[in-house]
């Protein structure tokens, strides 16, 4: 057999080969797909679309769910709660059986939230124009975010944040009805005797907030729960 003709062999047999291999890649990607597009279906139909958006990628499907044709997969439904990696249940079809595995998909969330449209200081006050609603990308069950305008309006902001950011529920707080430095009339209420100390708070607080008091009467300090404008009851001494 000549060279030439060898040649020609090895030629027609990496073609073949390659579409083979080609088509093999392509059933794969088709059936990885259609796996994605129905888990993205079992989502979107349990959570409000105005709200929520997601996108969706392949972290882990088994090579032998892969070979089967995308026409055999029957149905992904979503296994538990959103995460960063979630659990699918995917339904196919294999000969005359119907198979049951599960895939795990990685899942990118963003949520509609009222965010601050510019810088805001520690101890500012928020009001309806600081806000504006936009796409954040969320981590879905571990953060507790603020998704409702009103429930910002008229909050105190317990730290500085930059525009865009969204609002967690622990760094807003009611108006703070005690500054620091200011003067604290510290109430002692024990065996139906009242008795009031004049004294100064080491910290800012809302209502039912614990702060630190410093007395200089007693020369103690005391750890107060704010009740009211500039008063606040006794808890404990330090």
């Amino acid at each position: 057999m000549s060279k030439e003709v060898i040649s020609i062999l090895l030629i027609a047999l990496l073609s073949t080969f390659s579409s083979v291999i080609l088509a093999y890649s392509t059933e794969n990607d088709e059936t990885k797909q259609v796996i994605i597009e129905k888990a993205q279906e079992s989502i979107e139909s349990k959570y409000d679309s105005e709200e929520y958006r997601f996108t969706l990628s392949a972290r882990w499907i088994p090579g032998s769910l892969l070979k089967t044709n995308s026409s055999n997969i029957k149905s992904v439904k979503l296994e538990g709660g959103v995460q960063r990696y979630t659990n699918f249940e995917v339904l196919y079809q294999e000969g005359s059986r119907l198979e049951q595995v599960q895939v795990q998909l990685k899942v990118d969330t963003e949520q509609k939230l009222p965010v601050l449209n510019h810088r805001m200081v520690r101890g500012e006050t928020i009001e309806a124009e600081d806000l504006d609603q936009r796409w954040v990308s969320v981590d879905m069950g571990r953060e507790q975010l603020v998704n409702e305008d009103y429930m910002l309006i008229g909050k105190t902001i317990r730290r500085t944040l930059n525009a865009g950011h969204p609002i967690e529920y622990d760094i807003i707080s009611s108006p703070y009805l005690v500054e620091a430095g200011d003067e604290v009339d510290l109430v002692f209420n024990e065996f139906g005797i009242q008795i009031v100390l004049r004294c100064e708070s080491r910290k800012s607080g809302s209502i039912d907030e614990e702060i630190q008091i410093y007395c200089k009467e007693t020369r103690k300090k005391y750890l107060g729960k704010i009740t009211g404008p500039g008063v606040a009851q006794w808890q404990k001494t330090h």
